[in-house]
Parts: C-alpha cells; sequence; structure tokens
C-alpha cells in the first residue's frame, strides 16, 4: 500500500439538485483501490468510502438502494431527524438480493446543519420467506420487516415476545459496514453558523475507517471460515488513504467533519501541537463551543471541528493514540493517520470562536420529566453474546419497554453497563443530552447521539444519564451499541413512541 498521497475529500454524490434530491446506491461486491492495493469488498460506487450525500433543510431526497450483493440489505441514515417509518429512516426495511427499495427522506426546515452518515444497518441476512413482504421498490406505505431467519414466526408489540421461540441469529451490520458500505451525509453547511469572516473557509470531510485484507486479498468477513477480530492488527485509512497529506498555509483555519464510519473499533484523535476547537458533535452545533487536545470517536461518533494552522511552515500528524476500551474490550496501538504540511503565503489569522452557535438546542436541565426509565448493558464472559436488560434482541422481539413514549414529552434514562468494556450506546431518530456519567453532573454543552457508557469497575456498573425530547416522530426508535459486532449479537432494542 502506498502512503503519503495528497489528501482528497470523499467523491460526493450527485445532490446538485438543492430541494428535491434523486440519488441511486447500487450495493455490489467490488474490488477497489486502497491506497494502491486492488482489495475485495463491498461498495455503493466502486469506493471503499460512499460518496458523501449533501442535502439541504427542507429537502426531499430519494434514494434508490439496489442489490447485488447474495445478503439482504438495508440503509440507516445515522442521526437524522427523519420519519423512522414508511420508507424513510426505518431499519427494520429489508431488501433482498436482486430487489431495490426506494427511500423518500423529508428533511425538516430546522434540521440541525452538520456532519451524518449512513450505513447498512442489515439486522440479518434474510428476508422474510415468499408470502411476506419483500421490499422492491415499494412505496411509502409498504415495508418489508428485516429478519435474521427465514420464515421466523412471533409478533412485534410493546412488550411483546416471540410467540414461537427460536435459535438467536445475528446481523449483518458487522460485515458490510467492514467491507466498505458506509459513507458521509452533511445537511446543510455549519460554516453559515460562523462569525461572517469563518463563512468561507475551506472545510473537509475525514471518513476513518479500517480495513483488514486476508491473504487473498478481500476484506475479513463472519463467514463458516473467518471472523472480524475488532482487536486484530488493522490498516486504519482516512478517506480510503493511508497517511495522506494535507495541506493548509500558516495561520489559515479550516473546518474538518470529523466521521468514524467504521464498524467496530475507536479512535482517539489528536493533531500533535494542536487544538480543536468543536463547533459541533454528532451533528448537532453546540451550545458552548470548547477546545479539546484529543477527541474520542467510538463507532458512528462525528465532530466539526476547527483547525488553525500554526503561524510558520511546518508540519503535524493526526494520529490515533494508543487507547483500550476496557479489559473485555480491545487495545489499540498508536497510529498515525494524517499528515499536516503547513506551507506557502502566510494567511490572515482569523478570530476564534466562542459561546453559543446559533440553533444549537436548549438545555433539558429544566425539563418537566414524563418517565423515569432503565437498561442495563451486558455480555457473555467470552464476549460472543450482548444483552440489553438480559435479553439478546430479536425481530419477533417487542420493545425492552413496557410502555411507550408519548410526543411533547421529554423522559430520562439511566444506562448501566455491567460489562467488562465500554458500548457506545447510539439512539435513533432523537438526539440527546448526557446528564451524568458515573455520577458526575455534565454541564451542557450540545446534544448528541452517541455516548460511551463506562465499564464497571470494582463491581459498580457504569452509568450514563441521558434525557430525550420526543418532540414530533412517532414510531420505533432502534437504540444499541454501536460497535456493530455487539448490535449483531444482540445489544439492540427499540422504543415505541406514540401520539
Amino acid at each position: 500500500m502506498v502512503a503519503g498521497r495528497p489528501f482528497q475529500d470523499p467523491a460526493d454524490a450527485d445532490t446538485s439538485a438543492a430541494q428535491r434530491i434523486t440519488i441511486t446506491l447500487d450495493a455490489h461486491r467490488t474490488r477497489f483501490d486502497l491506497a494502491g492495493r486492488k482489495v475485495w469488498g463491498q461498495s455503493y460506487n466502486g469506493s471503499f468510502v460512499a460518496p458523501t450525500i449533501r442535502v439541504a433543510p427542507g429537502s426531499a431526497v430519494t434514494i434508490r438502494l439496489v442489490n447485488h450483493l447474495t445478503v439482504a440489505t438495508n440503509l440507516h441514515f445515522h442521526g437524522l431527524h427523519v420519519a423512522p417509518t414508511g420508507v424513510s429512516d426505518d431499519p427494520f426495511l429489508c431488501v433482498a438480493p436482486g430487489k431495490s427499495l426506494t427511500y423518500r427522506l423529508a428533511i425538516p426546515k430546522d434540521h440541525p446543519q452538520g456532519t451524518f452518515w449512513y450505513h447498512s444497518h442489515a439486522m440479518g441476512t434474510t428476508c422474510p420467506k415468499p408470502g411476506q413482504m419483500v421490499a422492491d421498490d415499494m412505496d411509502d406505505d409498504m415495508s418489508g420487516p428485516m429478519s435474521g431467519m427465514s420464515g421466523m414466526g412471533g409478533t412485534t408489540g410493546t412488550g411483546g415476545t416471540s410467540a414461537s421461540p427460536a435459535a438467536f441469529m445475528p446481523g449483518d451490520v458487522e460485515n458490510q459496514i467492514s467491507a466498505g458500505l458506509s459513507g458521509a451525509l452533511i445537511v446543510g453547511d455549519d460554516r453559515t453558523l460562523l462569525p461572517q469572516k469563518l463563512r468561507h473557509i475551506t472545510a473537509h470531510t475525514l471518513v476513518f475507517k479500517d480495513a483488514q485484507i486476508d491473504a487473498g486479498g478481500s476484506i475479513v468477513q463472519n463467514t463458516g471460515s473467518s471472523s472480524i477480530d475488532s482487536g486484530a492488527p488493522t490498516v486504519r485509512l482516512v478517506n480510503g488513504q493511508l497517511r495522506p497529506v494535507l495541506s493548509m498555509r500558516p495561520n489559515e483555519t479550516q473546518l474538518w467533519r470529523l466521521t468514524n464510519a467504521g464498524a467496530d473499533i475507536f479512535y482517539r484523535l489528536q493533531l500533535d501541537g494542536y487544538r480543536f476547537t468543536v463547533v459541533g458533535e454528532d451533528g448537532t452545533p453546540v451550545a458552548k463551543v470548547r477546545t479539546a487536545s484529543s477527541l474520542l470517536l467510538p463507532p458512528g461518533k462525528r465532530y466539526d471541528v476547527l483547525v488553525t494552522a500554526g503561524p510558520r511552515p511546518g508540519g503535524a500528524w493526526l494520529r490515533t493514540l494508543a487507547y483500550s476500551n476496557g479489559p473485555q474490550g480491545d487495545s489499540y496501538p498508536d497510529t498515525q493517520l494524517l499528515r499536516l504540511d503547513v506551507h506557502g503565503a502566510r494567511a490572515t489569522r482569523l478570530p476564534g470562536v466562542s459561546g453559543r452557535v446559533p440553533t444549537a438546542a436548549p438545555d433539558l436541565a429544566g425539563a418537566k420529566i414524563a418517565q423515569k426509565r432503565k437498561l442495563v448493558l451486558s455480555e457473555s464472559a467470552d464476549g460472543d453474546s450482548f444483552y440489553i436488560n438480559g435479553k439478546q434482541f430479536m425481530m419477533s422481539d417487542g420493545s425492552a419497554f413496557a410502555t411507550p413514549a408519548k410526543l411533547g414529552t421529554v423522559e430520562e434514562w439511566t444506562i448501566y453497563n455491567t460489562s467488562g468494556e465500554i458500548h457506545p450506546f447510539h439512539l435513533h431518530t432523537s438526539d440527546f443530552q448526557v446528564m451524568s456519567v458515573n455520577g458526575v453532573p455534565q454541564p451542557y454543552t450540545n446534544r448528541q447521539d452517541i455516548i460511551p457508557v463506562p465499564y464497571e469497575q470494582n463491581g459498580k456498573p457504569g452509568e450514563v444519564v441521558i434525557r430525550i425530547a420526543f418532540d414530533d416522530f412517532p414510531g420505533r426508535y432502534m437504540f444499541h451499541c454501536h460497535i456493530a459486532a455487539h448490535e449483531d449479537n444482540g445489544m439492540m432494542s427499540f422504543i415505541d413512541v406514540v401520539r
């Protein structure tokens, strides 16, 4: 593999029509170029990093997913605040091999501007048996449920249980994201929310994905003869490039959209000798701009940050620091990701940013709490099975909760982790506010859709308290650990939201 080539942003999907966008994504087995090496995987457009989709608040987006894989697939638009029903962001939809499905997303006019992403959320390798609904260019009111096992019986409803218990079958999210089925999605342009002099600075999208490549030149997959090991050596890439070189002028300020679009592994990012100025997290503008010398990105995490080059020519490494996500988890080595090369004519230094970014969501600290709920994240001693409230999620199951949430209310959830590794908790459809971590109150800075839940220590479970405002969309809001292997193997459920 060849390192040190000039940095390139991911290709953009054709979104030139600002208000009514139509895109086709063709999921297929692909032999693509990874830093000069030919590797077999899966793609939507021929590249390991899927094309960046750019949409505007208030726009209508049509995305046709064509499945040329040998297994079922679908799409999840991670972090988007859109309907979880119909042919919008419903992960229960299923696109069988050889079939297609047209997704229709109505982006709210007041949707936050920031960085999101999209990826396969295949909760099984097969769709329902013939005679049940299968996605094939379905209309908005037609949806085929994803199934990890062909023809599995049972009913789905709040607090429901399977009518005919079946052996657990894992999902296929880890395989498909690892193989290449993920990319960035940007809503609006959050530079427009910055002070006037910063609204035309250069912006870059940095998509972090890793590739474990076997002796035959294929990305490792979970099969009968092989398995993905998230703790094994891997090649960490930026936009599919190996240690690319990104150029800046002295004193120049840029906006970097940082996205962990990989399946399982964490990044603890540091730009040597620099600090990140955080203006957005998980696609939401922050209520209080802050600076950080390092940022933790578990799978699915995003940050929008300002980076200002030093006043003189020079260089620095963007790296992921050595990091362990717990004694039952993985340990990662310090790895260089991207070389910053500062050279050329000195730019005029722009003013810094502080305070609240316009459109940041309000603080929920004083909100009336309609319900309090508890979730317990746990796993087996061998690390192969994962649970929420003692249950390994199957598609025939109902919600982990006996009662639904109601639109127009705010709830407080306490999430416990009794395992020996961090679990990044993710909620679909809505973001949330973190109130405390391990009993320590957290000052309000922003909403987010992923939070790492600390692991158990000395017999005391890790604990995170969050608040969720259920504002406008009824339906099933999924939640799960965003380590793909963990959600595939049971650490997932949903809450019913009703009017």
